[in-house]
């Protein structure tokens, strides 16, 4: 019986099992899968029914948790800006890129609104604002640093003097860094 592949979310699989802190062999050995597809789909391959099936049961988690969900039609900036703001507390995982610029658009946005009242309000709404914005920022920054295979204290350098935030800036234009370059938790 021929099955049609599926779209896994090969981040949020990765990341189950990280939370479990299994290794890919482990996790290969649990769900009866060879570990040459456990890191091909870790690395984004399609996945069978079957092998869904086995994954979904070993993490014990309904199979549709672990496909892509399909972003809205024509609003990915939408929804980048509403998972960023969701997860504004969420430390662990990654978020790709273009999720991570979409939101710096909104967080620039918010504070350009903000210091546009100033001259009504005073430093109020700028300061309310920045404080709005501070956690979900550094939550954004630490998940892209991870998603490009940096270490989240990376973010360190955003606290030198005039150039630090430009190079923070720099090391997220990094792209998704491929799973065996990602820094574990025993390694950082």
């Amino acid at each position: 019986m021929h099955t049609n592949p599926i779209h896994i979310d090969s981040a949020r699989l990765r990341d189950l099992r990280i939370a479990r802190q299994w290794s890919q062999e482990q996790l290969a050995e649990l769900s009866g899968l060879n570990l040459r597809t456990i890191q091909r789909l870790e690395a984004g391959a399609k996945i069978s029914t079957e092998s869904l099936r086995a994954l979904a049961a070993v993490f014990e988690v309904p199979a549709e948790a672990l496909l892509v969900r399909p972003p809205a039609p024509g609003q990915p900036a939408l929804t980048a800006i509403r998972d960023g703001v969701i997860r504004g507390l969420d430390f662990s995982g990654t978020t790709s890129r273009p999720d991570f610029w979409w939101f710096v658009l909104a967080v620039v946005m918010l504070l350009g609104f903000a210091k546009l009242l100033m001259p009504a309000l005073g430093l109020l709404p700028l300061e309310i604002a920045s404080l709005i914005v501070l956690i979900p920022w550094i939550a954004i920054c630490t998940r892209r640093l991870r998603d490009a295979g940096l270490s989240p204290w990376w973010q360190l350098i955003s606290l030198a003097p005039v150039g630090g935030i430009l190079v923070l800036l720099y090391l997220t234009t990094y792209p998704t860094a491929s799973r065996e370059d990602v820094p574990t938790k025993a390694a950082n």
